[in-house]
């Protein structure tokens, strides 16, 4: 198993990729399993969506030194913060349906998070290497 995450974590982009469509899967097995609307499903994936899409291009645009985080080393604060999204979705998501809750709702809510995380990847990718102006540097 560990030779098989080693290998999916060669790319960060397919890495991501496969995790997502494991939640997927899982998640669609749970909702199903707990009468979910699969419509109400879909939205809330597709809240996701812009996450991850931010992430994929930032790390298509500059390539992270980084290792992936399921790997021994540094990790990129971009990597870090869509996974800890994704874990923040994959836990309110499970909650939402196991206690028949709004799932318009909670991707309304994610929906909302988006630009505001979005845009700090975004930042990210265009920082310069090893770069932290202050608001003042940069504007003088």
């Amino acid at each position: 198993m560990l030779n098989i995450l080693r290998k999916c974590c060669e790319s960060k982009r397919e890495c991501i990729t496969y995790v997502v469509i494991l939640f997927w899967i899982i998640l669609g097995i749970f909702a199903s399993y707990y009468d979910t609307d699969f419509r109400d499903l879909a939205a809330y994936f597709i809240s996701l969506t812009g996450f991850i899409a931010v992430y994929i291009f930032g790390e298509t645009k500059r390539k992270s030194n980084d290792t992936s985080i399921f790997l021994r080393g540094s990790n990129s604060k971009r990597e870090v913060l869509t996974y800890l999204m994704l874990l923040l979705w994959a836990i309110i998501g499970f909650s939402v349906i196991y206690n028949n809750g709004d799932l318009g709702g909670a991707s309304a809510y994610f929906a909302a998070l988006t630009p505001f995380v979005g845009s700090y990847i975004i930042g990210e990718t265009f920082r310069e290497n090893g770069s932290s102006q202050s608001y003042d540097q940069i504007n003088s």
